[in-house]
């Protein structure tokens, strides 16, 4: 298996991925919540390019099955129902629902990636499922000779590389060379060798990153908190046909998890 990982997706072309396997990062927000909305029973996220893919998307949903959601300049969108806080994104708000969700950085990326031959999303809070995606499709019986190819796709801000998604990069990378030998390419190298820099300060490192920092002064410190969670949710969105999906292990696991729970919820839990 061979590794790349591409720090920014300005100069990504549908070529460079096509029959590849993508890993899409974005820690800050869009794949935290994606990861979150589907734990809680979402039934798909429906990733939106811009506003106006997403209202066409949601124009088709009603209140009963469908939920807009989304950002720009990082604050909810006037007339969606949530945001891209990943803490909005409850059982009680998304279950059975389909999401259309619209962000700045991480929504549009999948749009760039559907020539490839599978995509998933990752973040923290998901890292672990998203390396034992990547040992099964490197454990693959090879194609004509040819080993799997693996792109791991950091959203980043605006165009420009984010530190938060590089280090998750190197995370998966850090985790992936314990059990396979992959060969890495020299963005790879580097994601690799700023994680193992930085994995004894890892939270320090994560909240002296300038998207989080803009995000701490928009008064979504809890949601940085939350995204920095590694390993709470371990499911794996996969996007088909336009969409991320838990498939069925994923979505047997994801009713299993509790994760913060408000009183009423424990009560219904305990109770049920």
């Amino acid at each position: 298996m061979h590794v790349d990982v591409c720090l920014s997706p300005r100069a990504l072309t549908e070529e460079a991925v096509k029959d590849k396997i993508v890993v899409v990062v974005d820690v800050l927000r869009a794949c935290s919540t994606i990861v979150t909305a589907l734990t809680h029973g979402a039934r798909e996220v429906l990733p939106a390019a811009d506003m106006g893919e997403a209202g066409r998307m949601a124009a088709h949903l009603d209140a009963e099955t469908g939920l807009l959601g989304g950002e720009r300049d990082g604050q909810r969108i006037d007339g969606y129902g949530a945001g891209n806080s990943p803490l909005e994104y409850e059982a009680a708000l998304v279950a059975r629902k389909t999401v259309v969700l619209r962000t700045s950085n991480g929504t549009p990326v999948f749009g760039l990636v559907r020539t490839a031959d599978e995509v998933v999303a990752g973040c923290f809070l998901n890292i672990g499922r998203v390396v034992d995606f990547l040992e099964e499709v490197g454990s693959r019986p090879h194609l004509n000779g040819d080993e799997p190819q693996v792109i791991i796709l950091c959203a980043g801000q605006g165009g420009r590389t984010s530190m938060e998604d590089v280090l998750c990069a190197g995370m998966i990378l850090h985790r992936l060379l314990k059990s396979t030998e992959p060969g890495l390419s020299d963005s790879a190298q580097i994601a690799l060798t700023q994680y193992k820099s930085s994995k004894q300060r890892l939270a320090r490192s994560l909240f002296n990153c300038e998207h989080t920092q803009r995000l701490v002064a928009l008064g979504f410190g809890d949601d940085v908190a939350y995204c920095a969670r590694v390993d709470a949710l371990p499911v794996l969105p996969r996007y088909r046909d336009n969409r991320l999906v838990l498939d069925g292990d994923d979505r047997e696991r994801s009713k299993e998890l509790v994760v913060a729970m408000t009183p009423s919820e424990e009560m219904a839990v305990q109770t049920a």
